[in-house]
């Protein structure tokens, strides 16, 4: 930007706030910071040009005469020096007015300076005459840089201080003196042009420097409005994990003990409208579990509690084995469903891969009603390319980025359960961080969408990888066992009695360790197995009454069981080392686990 192009830019900025208060009292104040800082700096200089005007008059004019001018005008200019001074150390709240009296400081300069060129000028040789000239109009002049930023100081200033020598010299009659006499009015008019622009100058930086200050202070407002924004959206974050966690939790034990109850129901089922219950609470149960469970792994994901398990896997039989799955879902909706697959090895975690693919799949079945998905893997280079491609309403814009958000659905106002809870997509994104990939999605309305995930391949030929499956376990396999059941709910502790009675264990169940201390003291029991609620009551800990008990009983198999969802309780867990099932546990989860831990 050119010099012209910025004055013009300054002049159009300056035009613009004339009534803007917050503009005038910043450059009132702007303006006396930079006249005081000025006149602190001038008495010497004055002082020095005094002595040249002795000078110059001695021997013309008496001593005391001279004496005497110079003492006023120095003393004036030590007063006007501690006033500016304070004035530069406490600002007036009111800087027209402190502005006006250094304005009347000036027309007193101006004033004695006027009056020596009448007492000294009338005695003087021509020679003399002349060099004083020379001096007070050079003192004029200085006075331009120290009245810069307010040109009002200067006007009182020179006027006063020009037009008596300027008088002086026309009152000789002579035709050259008169001249020199208008020379110096001439000269005194262009030092007021000069210190008129000169303002506008200083106007105009002021100007420019106080917009700047004002954008910045906007963009710090911002700042600290995102900043507080941020901290609000966090605090609501982690409120929300706080209501998940304790809901979850309370809703958990009742339906974990209807989960109970329904499993020894099917067992002990003799007619078939009965076991046709039994099943109906059992699948409505599973259903709540799953709903419970997708809380559970944003709850897991958040906390950190998932370590990914980084392993080789063939990409098109991982993509084939999950589209096997899917074949019949899609055809019972009517659906076209293709699988295509290409060679590409990839080293990730396959259950959470496999997780991601499902819960793209899901949505796809769920929110296509006509037409086909598409399972596609493609290679291409270095990357392999995993698609769920379907024939749905498709995505606004608008809603791309939110679909990743808990539990927002599109479509769903009355929040239909058979919809699920929106947190499918929530927890795709968590997953595919946690696997350092990538989730694209193309979407028009109308036209279907495609969620598409990008991995970087390997060379070397994979191991034959199979996602772990949990093999059944009979009924039968825990005859005899016997099990020590520790839970503050005593519906759970019910449930869990029947339950476990009805595969044969021996049951002892209590609320807590005092309780199973006192068993073991009057009863003596054999304990193989202990499972035991995670949260207790009097902020008993189940973690620490599996350890007292161990120290008793010895290295006993213990398997936790809780509602509790919060992570820093996933992540006691995890460090305990000891098995943790989340409640609901369905009686065939039980058994497994149970199973397992005995092996």
């Amino acid at each position: 930007m050119s010099d012209a192009a910025s004055v013009a830019n300054g002049r159009a900025l300056a035009e613009q706030t004339p009534d803007d208060p917050a503009w005038t009292a910043h450059l009132r104040r702007q303006q006396l910071t930079l006249l005081a800082r000025q006149w602190t700096r001038s008495p010497f200089a004055i002082s020095v040009a005094c002595c040249f005007v002795a000078y110059t008059v001695r021997g013309y004019e008496p001593l005391t005469m001279v004496a005497g001018w110079a003492a006023v005008l120095i003393a004036l200019l030590f007063a006007r020096r501690p006033y500016a001074n304070k004035l530069l150390r406490d600002p007036p709240e009111d800087p027209q007015r402190a502005l006006q009296r250094l304005v009347w400081f000036s027309a007193a300069h101006g004033a004695l300076i006027g009056a020596g060129a009448v007492l000294f000028f009338p005695n003087l040789p021509l020679e003399q005459r002349a060099l004083l000239t020379m001096i007070l109009v050079c003192w004029c002049a200085g006075g331009v840089s120290t009245a810069a930023a307010y040109a009002r100081a200067f006007y009182y200033f020179v006027g006063p201080a020009l037009l008596p020598l300027a008088l002086m010299w026309v009152l000789t009659g002579d035709s050259e003196n008169i001249v020199i006499g208008v020379l110096v009015v001439l000269f005194g008019l262009f030092q007021v042009f000069f210190v008129r622009d000169n303002e506008r100058v200083v106007h105009e930086s002021f100007l420019i420097r106080y917009e700047n200050e004002r954008l910045l202070d906007a963009l710090e407002r911002e700042r600290q409005e995102v900043l507080l924004a941020r901290d609000r959206a966090e605090e609501a974050s982690r409120a929300k994990s706080r209501f998940l966690a304790a809901a979850s939790h309370d809703l958990r034990q009742p339906l974990h003990a209807i989960a109970l109850y329904s499993g020894a129901l099917s067992l002990r089922a003799t007619e078939p409208a009965i076991a046709e219950i039994a099943e109906r609470i059992d699948t409505t149960v599973t259903s709540l579990s799953a709903l419970f469970d997708s809380m559970l792994d944003i709850s897991r994901l958040d906390a950190g509690a998932i370590r990914p398990e980084l392993q080789r896997i063939d990409l098109k039989r991982f993509v084939q084995r999950i589209g096997a799955d899917y074949a019949a879902l899609t055809q019972e909706k009517g659906l076209e469903f293709r699988v295509v697959g290409a060679d590409a090895l990839v080293e990730t975690d396959p259950l959470l891969l496999e997780r991601i693919v499902r819960n793209l799949l899901d949505n796809a079945v769920k929110y296509t009603t006509t037409g086909r998905i598409d399972l596609s893997m493609q290679a291409s280079g270095a990357t392999a390319r995993i698609a769920v491609t379907d024939t749905g309403p498709g995505i606004a814009a608008a809603e791309r980025e939110r679909i990743f958000e808990e539990f927002y659905q599109i479509g769903n106002p009355e929040r239909d359960r058979m919809q699920g809870l929106g947190l499918g997509l929530a927890i795709v994104r968590r997953l595919v961080h946690l696997l350092g990939l990538r989730v694209e999605l193309q979407s028009e309305p109308g036209c279907g969408s495609t969620f598409a995930v990008t991995l970087p391949c390997i060379a070397s030929a994979p191991p034959e990888v199979h996602p772990s499956r949990s093999t059944a376990a009979s009924p039968q396999a825990l005859g005899g066992v016997h099990v020590l059941v520790l839970d503050d709910e005593p519906s759970v502790r019910m449930g869990m009695r029947a339950l476990l009675e009805s595969w044969g264990c021996h049951v002892a169940a209590c609320a807590g360790h005092a309780e199973a201390d006192r068993l073991l003291d009057e009863y003596g029991l054999e304990v193989d197995l202990i499972v035991a609620d995670f949260r207790l009551r009097q902020h008993e800990n189940g973690i620490d009454t599996v350890r007292r008990l161990r120290e008793r009983l010895g290295p006993v198999p213990a398997l936790l069981v809780s509602g509790d969802t919060a992570p820093e309780r996933l992540r006691e867990a995890q460090a305990s080392g000891i098995p943790l099932l989340h409640k609901p546990v369905s009686s065939e989860k039980l058994r497994q686990e149970m199973t397992a831990l005995l092996r």
